[in-house]
């Protein structure tokens, strides 16, 4: 039971290290918007935050999972570790909008009519 725990405080702090890489890779692409660079270092950035971001709340929920197995197992709930899961997931989510709010500015710009 204990180590099931653990590998439970592990794999969140895991998630949060996902969390920051895909910080990372919008500051990265935020600053892409101020400095010329290629379109192709754009693409690459996009793909990357995709990946991460895909990858961390396929991880998130399984985390959320797997809390739902040490529940059953050791009878006490982790809250914290899904209360955080929870929140880094909405944290990636709504990154992810305004990421592609930023993509439609930059692409297409503002239409008045």
């Amino acid at each position: 039971m204990l180590q099931s725990r653990r590998l439970l405080a592990f794999s969140s702090r895991v998630h949060t290290y996902t969390l920051l890489l895909y910080v990372f890779f919008f500051l990265v692409y935020t600053l892409g918007g101020y400095f010329r660079v290629q379109q192709s270092f754009i693409d690459l950035l996009i793909y990357c935050l995709t990946l991460v971001g895909w990858t961390s709340l396929l991880f998130g929920f399984w985390l959320l999972i797997f809390s739902v197995i040490v529940f059953v197992g050791n009878g006490l709930f982790p809250t914290t570790e899904v209360v955080l899961t929870l929140l880094r997931m909405a944290a990636i989510y709504a990154l992810a909008l305004l990421l592609s709010i930023l993509e439609t500015l930059f692409t297409s710009g503002v239409t008045i009519s």
